[in-house]
């Protein structure tokens, strides 16, 4: 894998006297751990996203792959070097993971050719992707040198299909290049950035992606699932605003949507079925009041309110869904944020980017 010089050096940064405040960057390098032991390393830190698999020309050599990466609060973001590989984003691991986010990737050296079944895409140097990752897709990297930027659906509100029209496109033209440019020198003035600076960073962050994203004549014309990408969006919303509503389910939205079961279904398909879907935004819900503590709600009323009558059916969902009980996120979960990163400090580096992609979907 080629060393040329990084956009961020957490050396470099050290040695500079920056203000008291400023967000730390958090690396994982797999030179310093045993060589058999390297891509295993590498593969758990992608884990919710995809599953990565050494090429088999590679297979049983030493894997070599460095990782920076930013907690924002509402968003995330890394500079990462990695050798060639091959990925796969698998139904059941959309099931178990339930993240709902969009995955922009700035390809600044090598190239990415992406599989979804339907249709094929190749990126490269200094072209942006994006990859939403509720969806099905496989492919393969060489030698790379790129930067991720990791943005909730929850985040992005009433423009969310924005980004679904750009799905596993490449952001070209003025827009595109004003965008790539923006993400370069975003990642370049990391080091500079402080802790309150953070989450206004985040948001013009956002708004920029947005704006540049915006479908084009050109992009409209290509994109051949727009109108499906509305249709879920408008079911995401609708099923957001009725958590708390006990006759949420199939028949509701079938009725509000104007469609039927099959098509309904269908449309749920790729993110593990209406049904998982639904029950998964009631958990988040739950533990966000859970953690919640200006919310004084026992347990057992908060999953009452979100149709969970029994109190030991909604323990074990939440727990195989969180990996903890309800009473941890209650008493002993501390929400990671920009200003208080003490869990995340006592984390591996290869378990950090798992753990703050788990809490954006909150």
């Amino acid at each position: 894998m080629s060393e040329a010089a990084p956009l961020f050096s957490p050396v470099a940064a050290a040695e500079k006297s920056g203000p008291a405040t400023s967000l730390l960057p958090h690396s994982f390098s797999t030179d310093h751990i045993d060589k058999a032991d390297r891509f295993s390393a590498w593969r758990r830190s992608y884990q919710p996203m995809v599953d990565l698999r050494q090429k088999p020309s590679a297979s049983g050599s030493t894997f070599s792959g460095k990782q920076v990466l930013w907690d924002l609060g509402e968003i995330a973001l890394a500079e990462i070097r990695t050798e060639g590989l091959d990925f796969i984003s698998w139904p059941m691991q959309m099931k178990n993971s339930g993240l709902d986010h969009w995955c922009l990737t700035l390809f600044l050296d090598g190239t990415c050719h992406t599989d979804t079944g339907d249709d094929q895409y190749v990126s490269s140097s200094r072209l942006l992707q994006v990859h939403p990752l509720g969806s099905r897709f496989s492919g393969s990297l060489t030698d790379c040198h790129f930067i991720m930027l990791w943005i909730p659906r929850s985040f992005c509100g009433d423009s969310a299909h924005v980004l679904d029209s750009v799905a596993f496109q490449s952001i070209c033209g003025p827009m595109g290049q004003m965008l790539s440019s923006y993400i370069t020198c975003l990642v370049a003035q990391m080091p500079y950035v402080t802790t309150t600076e953070a989450s206004a960073l985040a948001h013009a962050t956002r708004d920029m992606v947005i704006a540049c994203a915006a479908p084009s004549a050109d992009r409209i014309n290509a994109s051949k699932d727009q109108f499906a990408a509305t249709l879920i969006e408008r079911a995401r919303k609708f099923i957001q605003q009725n958590l708390y509503n006990s006759a949420l389910g199939p028949d509701l939205l079938m009725r509000e949507m104007a469609m039927s079961r099959t098509k309904l279904y269908n449309l749920f398909e790729p993110v593990g079925g209406i049904h998982r879907y639904i029950k998964r935004q009631r958990l988040c819900e739950a533990h966000k009041r859970l953690v919640d503590a200006q919310n004084p709600c026992r347990i057992q009323d908060i999953a009452e309110r979100l149709g969970f009558n029994d109190g030991a059916d909604f323990s074990r969902a939440f727990k195989r869904e969180f990996s903890y009980t309800p009473s941890d996120a209650r008493h002993h979960f501390i929400q990671t944020s920009y200003q208080d990163t003490q869990n995340l400090e006592n984390l591996a580096p290869s378990d950090k980017l798992p753990f703050i992609l788990r809490r954006l979907q909150f």
